[in-house]
């Protein structure tokens, strides 16, 4: 693997090589990244700011910038402001960034270093930071009841909270006999009749999960999350979701975020599948497992404490 200081070299000898120079390529719109999500990219001469339009895994406001600097050559240099993970870290920090540009596949491909003892979810292991256009959705992707996936099409026209949680009744003991496109349709309904359960998405997302149906699943669970930040079984779904669409480093950003929010789990307990396979080998994946324990634990300590 190449370093990252062996990488910035390369970068300043790109820079001054002859017939690299920028050449005005217009490189905006809707981008991706592990631990980012969906950003908008736009650049104004040579100059680029990155900014959110989704929480991503550290919960950035929409419009906040997050990449800010200007070309030389096809190098970009300027800065990054990232969130930090672990002890005694501030909660964020602006470092210096140096990221290549691809004429091939226009991503930007860029390094940053967080100080000593401190991670961030927004990059690799290695400090990689990798932003790559983002596919348009597929306007032809549908559900597996045959109407279109996107949840737009679920519009609360008069709000009735008790017929939502008549549905959402329902709808889970429809679950509980595993009658999962019944369960759907009902939680589904549900959503017609109450858009702010954020219950009803994260149970819904849930049983996509159960399903295989990643792209239905992530698009519920993160209508939940947006209604509440707080519930750490959210971004543990999102977590089995993005797993099964291959993405480990989004997984385990998610899974951090699951346990950092009090996710818990008994020690005879087992993970979901598809973490276990992919990432079960993985030290970070041990050490979240152990925590999500130690959290159960104290949690049953209290009860105990408080009684029944």
């Amino acid at each position: 693997m190449t370093s990252a200081s062996r990488t910035i070299g390369l970068a300043a000898f790109i820079a001054a090589a002859p017939g690299t120079a920028w050449a005005g390529v217009t490189l905006s719109g809707s981008y991706q990244a592990d631990g980012l999500g969906r950003v908008a990219l736009r650049v104004e001469g040579e100059r680029v700011v990155v900014r959110a339009t989704e929480p991503g895994a550290c919960d950035l406001a929409n419009g906040s910038p997050v990449v800010e600097g200007e070309f030389q050559g096809n190098v970009l240099v300027g800065k990054l402001t990232v969130c930090l993970r672990g002890p005694s870290c501030p909660e964020t920090e602006t470092l210096p960034l140096v990221a290549f540009y691809s004429p091939v596949d226009h991503s930007l491909t860029g390094f940053a270093r967080p100080r000593e003892g401190c991670q961030s979810p927004m990059l690799g292991r290695s400090g990689l930071l990798l932003l790559q256009p983002a596919p348009e959705p597929d306007p032809g992707t549908t559900s597996g009841r045959g109407g279109t996936s996107s949840l737009s099409r679920l519009r609360t026209e008069k709000r009735d909270p008790v017929a939502a949680k008549e549905a959402l009744d329902k709808a889970n003991r429809l679950l509980a006999a595993k009658d999962w496109s019944g369960a759907v349709a009902e939680f589904e309904r549900s959503i017609t009749l109450d858009d702010r359960s954020w219950v009803a998405f994260f149970a819904l997302g849930t049983v996509h999960v159960k399903r295989n149906r990643a792209p239905e699943a992530i698009e519920a669970l993160e209508r939940a999350r947006a209604l509440n930040k707080q519930v750490p079984g959210i971004s543990y779904q999102l977590a089995c979701a993005h797993i099964r669409l291959g993405d480990k480093q989004r997984a385990m950003a998610l899974l951090r975020q699951a346990v950092k929010l009090g996710y818990a789990i008994a020690e005879s307990s087992q993970q979901d599948d598809e973490l276990e396979r992919l990432l079960g080998s993985e030290v970070e994946f041990v050490i979240l497992t152990t925590q999500a324990v130690e959290n159960y634990r104290l949690a049953a300590g209290r009860r105990m404490q408080t009684g029944p």
